[in-house]
């Protein structure tokens, strides 16, 4: 058996109440209400009666619904020594063929767009550079925790009898995978009781409010009366039974002429188990840099593939030094600085810092007497030609 103040018995097999059962029912007012026209809104949660679960030992105040967080442990420290090696590679740039050949495939990928100035047009000049995009990822971890209730259906209960209840960042809770959002719920060990469900008082159905109790409504037809005003063939007036009730009352269709529903807090269970909810919050922070230094819209470049350069994955990284552009080695100064301190509700996992090399070449060219330029970008040669001088189905050109 659990403590005194739970009801659990690990002999019981939880019956559930279901309409029609042999109980006494409750009425509202001396007579059936009228039908409502629009059906009255149920209890939310928070309007709900809440059993009598005491605060467990060391978790202090929680509630039902809100999550309280837990500090984590002391953050790791920032890495010491010295920085490893740093090596970086380069990122190959593209010839005139390679250029004219991603102009050509993204044209054909266009419904509307005319072929000739692809085929015909003349490469006037080809600029090659390497995007560089930066990115830091901190992965990191958030508890915290609530009082939970379910139906309680039957099943083993491991209470505070038990054992002493760990602390949230003493339970063991690994991640699915690295630098990836997750969330995982499970119940803290010994905290489980079993109670007596207080919205409905331990019985497992809870008064129908569309017919306050009575399983029937009064005719909205008839209001009441049984009767309605009819006209026959011969145009001769009269009264008639109602065809939608009798004798003024029609059954409830909430409750199928009852009285009483299923309480919605413990499913007709009668008890509810409460217990300790633990809350494990993983997220991947994110924050990325891009140095484009074409007309090319820089965001262009995030969503392409491209040369790793650089690639460092530790518990705390060191920002880049090193690397013979000043924009980056600041950039990412800055990022792993803000990202020592930006959680403090979470626990820092692992980081990961990874340098990208993107090709980008810039391609003026000519077509009859039009003269633009187009992007070639990523290892996989997308193409960003927003002047194309055919982009109508007739084949016309937009100059």
């Amino acid at each position: 058996m659990g403590s005194s103040d739970c009801e659990y018995d690990p002999d019981e097999t939880p019956g559930q109440w279901v309409p029609g059962a042999d109980e006494e029912k409750e009425h509202r007012g001396d007579k059936p209400p009228k039908a409502k026209k629009e059906k009255k809104a149920k209890k939310t949660k928070d309007q709900r009666a809440n059993p009598d679960f005491d605060d467990v030992p060391g978790y202090g105040n929680l509630a039902f619904r809100a999550d309280t967080e837990f500090m984590p442990p002391n953050p790791p420290p920032g890495p010491q020594g010295d920085p490893p090696p740093m090596t970086f590679t380069d990122s190959a740039q593209l010839s005139e063929e390679d250029c004219k050949q991603a102009l050509e495939k993204y044209v054909e990928s266009q419904l509307c767009f005319g072929k000739k100035p692809a085929q015909e047009c003349t490469i006037l000049k080809t600029t090659g550079v390497t995007a560089l995009h930066y990115v830091l990822e901190t992965f990191s971890e958030n508890r915290s925790t609530k009082k939970k209730k379910k139906p309680y259906k039957g099943g083993h209960i491991d209470g505070p009898e038990n054992g002493t209840p760990p602390m949230p960042w003493e339970i063991a809770c690994p991640p699915k995978s690295e630098f990836k959002d997750d969330k995982i719920k499970k119940e803290v060990p010994h905290t489980a009781k079993v109670k007596k469900c207080k919205d409905c008082k331990g019985r497992g159905w809870e008064t129908c409010d569309e017919c306050d109790g009575w399983g029937r409504v009064e005719c909205d037809h008839c209001e009441g009366g049984g009767r309605v005003p009819f006209t026959d063939e011969e145009g001769n007036e009269g009264e008639r039974d109602c065809p939608f009730c009798m004798g003024g009352m029609r059954r409830c269709d909430e409750c199928g002429g009852d009285g009483r529903v299923t309480c919605e807090d413990c499913e007709g269970y009668r008890k509810l188990k409460c217990f300790i909810q633990l809350k494990v919050k993983f997220y991947n922070h994110k924050d990325e840099y891009i140095l484009e230094t074409t007309d090319m819209p820089d965001e262009l470049v995030a969503s392409v593939g491209g040369n790793v350069l650089f690639q460092q994955e530790l518990p705390m990284v060191w920002p880049i030094a090193s690397y013979p552009v000043a924009e980056i080695n600041a950039q990412s100064a800055k990022f792993v600085q803000a990202h020592r301190t930006k959680w403090p509700n979470e626990l820092i996992h692992k980081q990961r810092q990874t340098l990208r090399g993107v090709p980008v070449t810039e391609v003026e060219y000519k077509w009859e007497d039009f003269t633009s330029r187009f992007w070639v970008y990523g290892t996989e040669k997308n193409v960003y030609a927003p002047d194309y001088p055919q982009q109508c189905c007739c084949g016309c050109s937009i100059l």
